[in-house]
């Protein structure tokens, strides 16, 4: 998302340094938006490295003495707010932190870390949440009684469409001409509790044996994720020929149009922008009823709620749209409208450019 924000920024006519490590996967998007300013581990001889936290809080510094920026933006509180924190102290910039769960649902619960997240956010400029929910659970969790705004993630209609001519990837896929696929795009940690999926597909075979489950992504590390587990429980269950591992993805928007119905199956969820993808190709979601979800998903509207870990209830539901393409075309249908009412990027960029206007006027 931080990725996609500051492509939509610089298209409209803003200066956007974006300041991260120096990682591979980033380095594979169209950089013709993205200008990286890389934070560089720095080792000297009497610790292993400077923490990221310092080297991120000089290059906000020296963008800010140099005139090439008039505020920070921070896409979570820890540890980048900290670093814009750090900044505003030395040299009064000011700036302003989006929260986008993680920091809040999992960080915050570290005693050491909470009180730290708390002075980030109290002295922000402006503090953002991409759902409701999750601007409740910061006013509960670090007892935050501050102005909060709620800005929801987007995608770009022009990128997420229904398209033709994606078909080929069936090929790639190795998927049959005549089956259905369902989807699930993450990154595999635990959170998203993909280990269940084997168990639904289970129930879903046996009213439809011609189903191939495309699982989208990669694990960002070996601990706390269940990609290898997963596809060990896949194999152990004899149910190879039903799952296709496609690894990362840039072509996500093509993989959607290829899908019959969209699974997420997360034990929580801040906001959930894969869901919001496919609602944006018109891909009818089965999705669990949990965190920030319901604020966008609406039950038998644009998709379908699911008691999260209810393995019947979510084979039930896709089997129901396995069943009935005109309810598939429905809920496709007002998936697509959801997103072109309240989500795009035309919609939500704006709001994120009157917020920087308050702060920097």
């Amino acid at each position: 998302m931080v990725i996609r924000m500051s492509r939509e920024l610089s298209r409209r006519g803003h200066e956007v340094k974006l300041i991260t490590h120096p990682t591979s996967w980033i380095r594979k998007f169209d950089e013709k938006y993205l200008d990286l300013v890389p934070a560089e581990r720095v080792r000297i001889t009497f610790m292993e490295y400077i923490p990221y936290t310092f080297t991120r809080t000089a290059k906000i510094i020296s963008l800010f003495k140099s005139g090439r920026i008039q505020l920070a933006h921070a896409h979570y509180a820890l540890p980048f707010g900290v670093s814009a924190y750090l900044a505003k102290q030395a040299y009064g910039i000011p700036y302003i932190v989006t929260l986008h769960g993680t920091d809040v649902l999992k960080l915050a619960k570290i005693p050491s870390l909470k009180p730290v997240m708390k002075l980030c956010l109290e002295n922000a400029d402006a503090v953002t949440t991409v759902s409701e929910y999750l601007k409740k659970q910061v006013m509960r969790r670090l007892d935050i009684s501050r102005e909060i705004k709620v800005i929801p993630n987007f995608v770009n209609p022009e990128r997420f469409r229904v398209k033709r001519g994606c078909g080929f990837l069936r090929r790639v896929f190795d998927i049959p001409r005549d089956n259905f696929v369902i989807t699930h795009i993450s990154n595999f940690a635990k959170i998203k509790n993909t280990l269940i999926i084997p168990d639904i597909a289970r129930l879903v075979l046996k009213e439809h044996p011609n189903v191939t489950f495309l699982m989208v992504g990669e694990a960002l590390c070996e601990r706390g994720y269940d990609l290898e587990e997963l596809k060990e429980k896949v194999k152990k269950e004899g149910l190879e020929k039903h799952f296709r591992f496609t690894g990362r993805r840039k072509d996500i928007a093509r993989i959607l149009n290829i899908s019959d119905v969209f699974l997420m199956t997360s034990q929580n969820e801040a906001f959930g922008l894969s869901i919001l993808e496919a609602l944006a190709v018109s891909v009818p979601v089965v999705v669990p009823k949990v965190g920030g979800i319901p604020e966008f998903v609406r039950n038998n509207r644009n998709g379908f709620l699911v008691k999260k870990q209810n393995i019947e209830a979510y084979a039930e539901r896709i089997n129901r749209l396995l069943d009935d393409s005109n309810l598939r075309r429905r809920l496709g249908a007002n998936a697509k409208k959801t997103v072109e009412e309240r989500y795009t990027s035309d919609i939500v960029i704006p709001q994120y450019e009157g917020v920087y206007r308050s702060i920097i006027e």
